[in-house]
């Protein structure tokens, strides 16, 4: 865009204020192309344009380098974000007028954009960028003031419970113990009711009795991650991928940070629905953008925050504007979101309050739903009825909008740091292989410290042992024959059992593994067999003397044929070309 291009646009009038903001008087008389030669040659002249420069008022200046340095556009949202007023300007916010009069940053901004020549020769007076950094709070927030009242906030600590829950997850699919619907892709009833009752500190909000899937969020965080970043090979059977296997069998965070970049930069399914109260998402004139678009943004600008400190989450949203990860969520010209009512809810056009809501809310889902559940964010939050957001634009047709209308502050741990590219390495602050319990010649486990049996080592002494006492578990054979028969694999309960007892393995043990190893390959399956009923001994014997059914049709008790499955087809073929048929 260039200056000549843009000012023949401008009525006379506007010109002529155009020619007064460059110092006027200028040229005699009104033609529309003698005005348009004053400003720009008074644009275009160093000395000429420095002056203009010096008259500006300081937020002028500052939205000039805001743009400079934004490779010419002006983007108010943001500039607004990171200095708490609009520049002063005729040609933005609700109030635009045609016949509003200029103002000095009208000589430099034409629809949003600085033009190419004036980008060039502000290059020696534009100051550098205004940089911007979140700074948390190192002392946890307590409370929060809403209406005048004081509530006090919920914290969760989601490091340990993160790894632990979503390994917990895994182990539960691969046992065949979680499962979902295949028309939702949600959870069944029966499943939520089996995570709850795993996870290592419960949902972050209670729950009644029957709960609905979609009413959680730790167990709709880790089924919808697990699928969308690869850790379960597909959502039709009970395997793992490669990376969920090194994630449940080795604690592999290597493979962790892969899932989350999988599911960062390819998981399609959209956090926006989890906005209950956003309506019109599948209506035909919403065209919703790609949810990996939207996430990529906040996971980038969540690895320029600080680690280990608390950040209010409006803050967030403000860095989000600055640093350019704004996003958008229709691209339709005219939004079909909405919140209420269809006309007066609309959410293309709503300002600060639009944004808070509905892209506001978005972000609270990816960071809490996500991020928090698999253990990279430490959270401070309200219930959702306590955290009064916006009702009184969109009005009070609910008691809230969405499970997340309450979160305050996040918080990056060590293990969100490594995640997002924070730290090169992950520390755990345990040990995730530390002893749990030693086990004596007699097949007794004795537990090291019975507080630390977590729902997902339960799990896996349970298929291996019997519990005595608090203390005490018994190695025990049908246990392991039981899992086997579930799918698991003795290699894994041998390692499990090696990783986790202090020291070496008694040789009794061993030898008891080695025993089951070898009793498990001692019968084996042949196949399925169809049992044929004869009506006489002599047709019995006619059938297993003739020299092609005798291969395949073995007699048994009781005038009984058996023949193997797959061999069916030619006993019937063989029993026609004999002058019989097989019967139903």
């Amino acid at each position: 865009m260039r200056l000549e291009e843009q000012l023949p646009n401008y009525t006379v009038n506007h010109l002529e204020q155009l020619v007064r903001l460059c110092g006027g008087p200028g040229p005699e008389g009104t033609r529309k192309e003698f005005l348009v030669r004053y400003v720009v040659e008074h644009l275009t002249t160093p000395a000429s344009l420095e002056e203009i420069w010096q008259r500006l008022d300081t937020l002028s200046q500052k939205a000039l380098a805001h743009a400079y340095h934004n490779g010419g556009e002006l983007d108010e949202e943001a500039f607004v974000a990171q200095y708490g007023a609009r520049p002063r300007r005729r040609g933005h916010g609700y109030w635009y007028s045609y016949d509003r009069e200029l103002l000095p940053l009208d000589l430099f901004i034409y629809r949003g954009q600085l033009p190419r020549e004036l980008m060039l020769l502000l290059a020696p007076l534009v100051p550098p960028p205004d940089k911007f950094q979140l700074e948390g709070l190192v002392e946890e927030p307590e409370k929060l003031e809403i209406d005048g009242e004081t509530l006090p906030l919920l914290r969760a600590n989601t490091e340990r419970a993160g790894l632990h829950d979503l390994e917990m997850y895994l182990r539960l699919y691969e046992q065949g113990m979680i499962s979902r619907s295949t028309t939702s892709r949600l959870l069944t009833p029966k499943s939520v009711r089996t995570l709850l009752e795993n996870l290592l500190e419960g949902d972050f909000l209670p729950h009644e009795e029957r709960v609905k899937p979609k009413d959680t969020i730790r167990p709709f965080g880790l089924s919808v991650f697990a699928e969308e970043s690869g850790l379960v090979s597909d959502r039709y059977s009970s395997k793992l991928s490669d990376e969920g296997e090194a994630l449940v069998r080795h604690q592999d965070v290597e493979a962790l940070l892969y899932a989350f970049e999988t599911w960062t930069s390819d998981g399609d399914f959209d956090e926006l629905s989890r906005i209950t109260a956003i309506k019109g998402q599948n209506a035909k004139r919403t065209h919703l953008t790609l949810p990996a678009s939207r996430r990529e943004g906040i996971i980038e600008a969540l690895s320029w925050c600080p680690e280990g400190v608390w950040i209010p989450i409006s803050d967030f949203y403000r860095a989000l504007k600055i640093w350019h990860f704004d996003f958008e969520l229709d691209l339709s010209d005219y939004s079909g979101l909405y919140i209420g009512d269809s006309t007066y809810g609309r959410l293309d056009g709503s300002g600060r309050k639009g944004w808070a809501v509905a892209k506001g809310l978005y972000v609270n889902a990816v960071l809490w739903e996500y991020l928090g559940t698999v253990g990279a964010l430490d959270l401070l939050y309200l219930p959702p009825e306590d955290a009064v957001l916006n009702h009184e634009y969109y009005g009070a047709f609910a008691e809230y909008y969405s499970l997340y209308d309450g979160l305050a502050y996040f918080r990056i741990n060590p293990l969100g740091a490594y995640l997002l590219g924070q730290a090169g390495e992950y520390v755990p602050s345990q040990p995730l292989d530390a002893p749990l319990f030693s086990i004596d010649p007699t097949l007794l486990l004795t537990l090291k410290d019975p507080d630390a049996l977590t729902p997902s080592l339960r799990n896996q002494l349970g298929q291996c042992a019997l519990e005595q006492d608090r203390e005490h578990y018994r190695l025990d054979t049908q246990q392991v024959l039981n899992a086997l028969e579930s799918g698991s694999k003795l290699e894994h309960i041998a390692q499990f059992l090696s990783q986790r007892n202090e020291g070496s393995l008694p040789v009794q043990v061993t030898d008891w593994l080695e025993e089951i190893e070898d009793n498990i390959r001692a019968f084996k399956s042949a196949g399925t067999a169809v049992l044929v009923k004869v009506r006489s001994r002599e047709l019995l014997d006619l059938a297993v003397e003739d020299p092609v059914l005798s291969t395949f049709a073995k007699a048994l008790e009781g005038r009984t044929l058996a023949i193997r499955a797959n061999r069916e087809n030619a006993f019937r073929e063989r029993l026609k070309e004999l002058g019989y048929l097989l019967s139903p």
